[in-house]
């Protein structure tokens, strides 16, 4: 990468990293209708709108990503992002995660966004019974990957607490998930300051408020 483009690549990282996710978007855009083969800023663009959930223009920019780069396993896990709630192609949102698994077969998200997928299929009243417990069993499958895999680790980041945290309030294990939500803060404040996002900072911190709320419940 050029050093000019480096710069801007970082600036702008740093910008959305802050919390300023507008406007971080609208500068990547912008630079991106100039620079439209820029990967770095493509990818940012697509960690943007998965924030935003404007799945549309994810779609499209997922597409670029694959475009410019198809054996990188990004584009594939952005592509399924932008499909997974869409009525009639979770299917294809399946597809393009596992292609991404396959690039990638111990990535913890996308293992948990294909978890939730499968569950979402397995909610959908319109399907089979047959078929919907094929997809509960594959999405308690992939969340016990996750949890084996970040467990094991000896240092997990604060994205991956978050990750363990998020599987299981999935699974109902409310009081595993306040335990990692709380690491995931800790783990949050050792990191260095150039990898903190304050957007998933100010994610795990609403969670984790939901998380005891719900606890609250059962001890009511």
């Amino acid at each position: 990468m050029k050093e000019e483009n480096k710069n801007t690549f970082e600036s702008l990282k740093a910008l959305y990293y802050s919390g300023k996710v507008r406007p971080s978007l609208n500068k990547v855009t912008a630079e991106l209708d100039n620079d439209s083969e820029n990967l770095e800023l493509t990818l940012l663009a697509c960690q943007i709108l998965e924030r935003t959930k404007e799945f549309d223009r994810l779609s499209s920019y997922a597409d670029a990503v694959i475009k410019l780069s198809p054996e990188i396993s990004d584009g594939y896990y952005y592509k399924g992002v932008a499909l997974q709630f869409v009525k009639g192609r979770e299917q294809e949102a399946l597809q393009n995660l596992n292609k991404a698994l396959k690039i990638e077969p111990e990535n913890t998200l996308y293992l948990k966004t294909k978890a939730s997928t499968h569950l979402s299929l397995f909610k959908d009243f319109d399907l089979p019974l047959k078929f919907a417990e094929q997809h509960r069993v594959k999405s308690e499958t992939s969340l016990l990957k996750v949890i084996e895999l970040i467990e094991k680790k000896e240092n997990p980041s604060y994205k991956e607490f978050y990750i363990l945290a998020e599987v299981n309030m999935m699974i109902d294990l409310a009081l595993n998930a306040k335990m990692y939500y709380l690491k995931a803060v800790n783990a949050y404040e050792e990191t260095d300051e150039s990898e903190q996002n304050k957007n998933i900072y100010k994610d795990i911190l609403k969670a984790q408020k939901k998380c005891i709320k719900q606890l609250e419940k059962f001890t009511e």
